[in-house]
């Protein structure tokens, strides 16, 4: 296979499943040589290093559209994504030591690239001008770097604050700031921004505005020491816009479930107009302070803060019997929050143990977090969202809830895509939410080469007629697992299992989770289990895309069968021990 093929396949396999290199190009498909092998992943890795810089030069030079007749936006199936092979082939030909594409001039691709040499190297000079590079090295993103973020920064307008959104214009202008016209690809022309430009996001409207990485207007600047105007990433409010699509104030009242340190809550807030009740949970007392804070700079009048448990609080509490809408954004891996490009360099043999089983635990926990907010009885509105990018705690959280059975019996649905964020081109991975097209275009995915954090939003919903069921989803084994949760089937439950439908892990303790009080990007909190209230014994089967988990609402736990691979694990660190003990014999 092609050289460039095979690195540019690999780069597709990141994007579309963020693993380690290595991992990506076993995963690829990929065959080579030891000596090849390295080449090619040398190659990914460098051109991972430029992406940002290349990415920007596409834009000033849209080979996709000059020559897609090379490089279509369609591609036969095995063959890589255009868009890919252009970043290597690129790489090759601006940042390579050679500053050459290493391919016969009779294939396609390379000639016409060298048609515009000129050019990209002519718009490459300008960048390394802007970025006031000395050497185009210096581009590079690398591990203690932070990535493109040095490209923008995202200010949210808080409209709970006593000054208007005209003052901070005047104010801005008065500063010597331009704010960019609005129009679609406003932003995608712009990047990087200069020094004193700024515009309004085209995602999330006129309360969000983007400004150069550089900035720092706002240090010491009364707007943002008086709670006018809050820093908070574009993916962190997402969930908050999604939560109040179409909110009306006479609709009901609304929970924040794990709401330090109160970038989310405030921004619920400010959408429910500071009216109303917003009840905000948190658990931890240091991080209850640090919300009480925020929410008292951020003049938010109409929340009602509880250092709580969500998960043990009583859906039919009469305090809470006009809540519609609830937020749900707990404990995660956090594995979203990256401008590095350390996770792709991992090891997979190394890390899938442990990295396994802790997000089985977080799985295991979030499922939780939504089958309890499935319980309150006036929700009509549920978000759920991580900064993670694994689909484990992603679109199979998503889809075990739709599965349950409370689910099913109260008539929880997901959200379609015209009530979240329509216009956000990112959305779910089909294959990891049962294969269903419609369900994964209702969810959001952000990766940080759209200029955010890694982040997954979900909204589920009731009582709409354009929610969207699951569709009939052939799962590994499902035959015998429908059996086995109806009792069908000659009258007996099937003892057929599968590898998929091992159960995730219970605990004892919360998954530890990110978490991030000063930036305020990831608001998670890390917990430890107490007891559950104890309801009438009703045990419902839930199925996490490929895993069987058993939860008993009596205790809320989840418990989980061991997979073959954990019996393996296990009798790897036995064999271990036991050769430790044996070399400390002998020792002795």
């Amino acid at each position: 296979m092609n050289f460039y093929k095979s690195a540019a396949l690999a780069l597709d396999h990141l994007e579309k499943n963020q693993g380690s290199v290595k991992g990506s190009l076993a995963a690829a498909g990929i065959k080579s040589t030891p000596g090849e092998g390295k080449r090619i992943l040398a190659l990914v890795i460098e051109t991972l290093k430029y992406k940002p810089v290349l990415l920007e030069l596409l834009t000033t030079v849209p080979l996709l559209s000059l020559e897609k007749l090379t490089f279509p936006k369609k591609v036969p199936r095995g063959a890589p994504s255009s868009r890919s092979l252009l970043l290597v082939l690129l790489h090759d030909l601006l940042f390579s030591s050679k500053n050459k594409i290493e391919a016969s001039d009779l294939w396609p691709p390379k000639p016409a690239l060298l048609k515009h040499q000129a050019r990209l190297k002519g718009e490459l000079v300008k960048l390394q001008i802007k970025k006031g590079k000395s050497r185009k090295e210096d581009l590079a993103v690398t591990s203690s770097s932070s990535g493109s973020g040095d490209l923008y920064r995202y200010i949210r307008y808080n409209s709970n604050y006593t000054k208007s959104l005209a003052d901070l214009h005047e104010e801005l202008e008065r500063l010597g700031y331009t704010r960019l016209p609005k129009g679609e690809g406003v932003g995608k022309e712009k990047y990087p921004l200069g020094d004193k430009e700024y515009f309004e996001d085209e995602h999330l409207g006129e309360v969000l505005f983007v400004f150069n990485g550089a900035t720092t207007w706002w240090n010491k600047s009364r707007w943002y020491e008086d709670g006018g105007i809050i820093l908070q990433d574009k993916a962190s409010c997402m969930p908050a816009k999604v939560l109040m699509w179409a909110w009306e104030d006479d609709e009901g009242e609304c929970i924040d479930a794990t709401a330090a340190p109160g970038n989310k809550t405030s921004y619920v807030s400010a959408l429910m107009g500071n009216k109303g009740i917003l009840h905000a949970f948190e658990r931890s007392p240091n991080r209850y302070k640090t919300l009480t804070r925020m929410l008292e700079k951020a003049h938010c009048k109409n929340v009602k803060a509880q250092r709580a448990d969500f998960l043990e609080s009583d859906p039919k509490d009469g305090e809470y019997k006009k809540v519609t809408r609830i937020l749900l954004d707990p404990s995660c891996s956090g594995s979203g929050i990256v401008n590095r490009l350390d996770y792709l360099l991992e090891d997979d043999v190394e890390e899938s143990d442990s990295k396994t089983e802790r997000l089985e635990k977080l799985a295991s926990f979030q499922l939780q977090m939504i089958l309890h907010a499935f319980k309150f009885p006036s929700a009509r509105r549920i978000v759920y969202s991580t900064c993670s990018i694994h689909p484990e705690e992603d679109e199979r959280v998503v889809l075990a809830a739709l599965q349950s059975k409370i689910a099913k019996d109260k008539g929880w649905k997901l959200a379609p895509r015209e009530q979240v964020i329509p216009s956000w081109e990112r959305r779910g991975r089909p294959e990891e939410i049962g294969g269903d097209e419609d369900l994964a275009q209702g969810v959001i995915r952000c990766l940080p080469e759209d200029r955010t954090n890694g982040f997954f939003v979900s909204c589920f919903v009731r009582d709409d007629p354009a929610g969207l069921s699951i569709s009939n989803i052939t799962q590994p084994g499902s035959e015998s697992a429908s059996k086995a949760e109806d009792g069908k089937g000659n009258g007996t439950k099937s003892k057929t299992k599968t590898k998929a439908e091992a159960a995730v892990k219970s605990s004892n303790k919360r998954p530890r989770g990110v978490d991030d009080e000063e930036s305020g990007d990831a608001e998670r909190v890390s917990y430890t289990r107490q007891e559950m209230e104890r309801e009438k014994a009703k045990t419902e089967d839930v199925k996490v895309a490929g895993y069987q988990v058993q939860v008993n609402e009596t205790t809320e736990n989840v418990n989980k069968e061991k997979t073959s691979a954990q019996l393996e694990r296990n009798k790897r660190k036995k064999a271990a021990q036991k050769e430790k003990a044996k070399k400390r014999k002998l020792e002795a």
